[in-house]
């Protein structure tokens, strides 16, 4: 079973990610605002999770469909923030072609899977359900921040905020950070793929992006080496005809 498919669909998730619900009103406004998108246009929120900024989304004047993997996620999303809702797998999205005028993949929600194919297949269906110029916002943790981070820490147990015991460390080939928690018994592992800034380009360019330069935080600033967040917002290019 894929870490993820576990981890994000227990119920002990809320109380470990219990932190991030007073954080979802700053965060939601802020990257809305980044998707610069006119009121009435029809965003996606891929993954949505709880549902925990839907309500920014919203308040943009956006029509919102959210998408996720977990039917606890998406029980309690439909339960606090009723809305439009679809159980998905980011690799093979169930939506048409072209139907979306933006994607918002906040909190570093890319390179969950094991290979780059995966993780790029990812961004292929992201661009295949937008409509030509339509806008992917995807919001990821800085590698650099991390690396600052971890090094301070790897390997060490700790007890966090929530309550639980947590140990930080990247992989033997320093690609992807390995995150162990245990929490009331219950044993939890994410494994992330955390690339090279360029990785990032290239991957969405790959995938049919043109990239603004990248914001390094909810204020807007340039992303340098001392930004906690690496924030991209690219546009969608046509698919060339066969």
């Amino acid at each position: 079973m894929e870490w993820f498919v576990r981890d994000f669909d227990h119920p002990l998730y809320f109380d470990i990610y219990q932190c991030k619900e007073a954080e979802a009103q700053e965060e939601g406004t802020a990257l809305a605002t980044m998707l610069d998108l006119p009121r009435g246009s029809l965003v996606l929120d891929l993954p949505c999770g709880w549902g925990r900024l839907r309500p920014a989304l919203e308040d943009r004047g956006f029509r919102v469909v959210g998408g996720d993997l977990s039917p606890l996620n998406l029980h309690r999303h439909q339960s606090e923030y009723p809305g439009a809702l679809a159980r998905l797998d980011l690799r093979a999205l169930p939506f048409r072609s072209g139907v979306a005028d933006g994607i918002f993949c906040a909190f570093t929600s890319w390179g969950y899977f094991a290979s780059e194919e995966e993780n790029l297949r990812q961004l292929q269906e992201f661009h295949r359900i937008l409509r030509p110029g339509g806008v992917l916002l995807l919001d990821l943790v800085s590698r650099s921040y991390l690396e600052d981070g971890i090094s301070r820490m790897e390997n060490t147990w700790f007890n966090a905020r929530g309550g639980y015991r947590e140990r930080v460390r990247w992989s033997p080939d320093h690609r992807r950070v390995l995150t162990d928690r245990i929490h009331q018994g219950e044993r939890f592992r994410h494994d992330i793929w955390i690339p090279e800034d360029q990785e990032v380009l290239d991957f969405l360019i790959l995938a049919g992006f043109e990239v603004q330069a990248p914001r390094g935080d909810l204020e807007g600033h340039s992303l340098d080496r001392n930004s906690e967040r690496r924030i991209y917002r690219a546009t969608s290019r046509p698919t060339p005809r066969a």
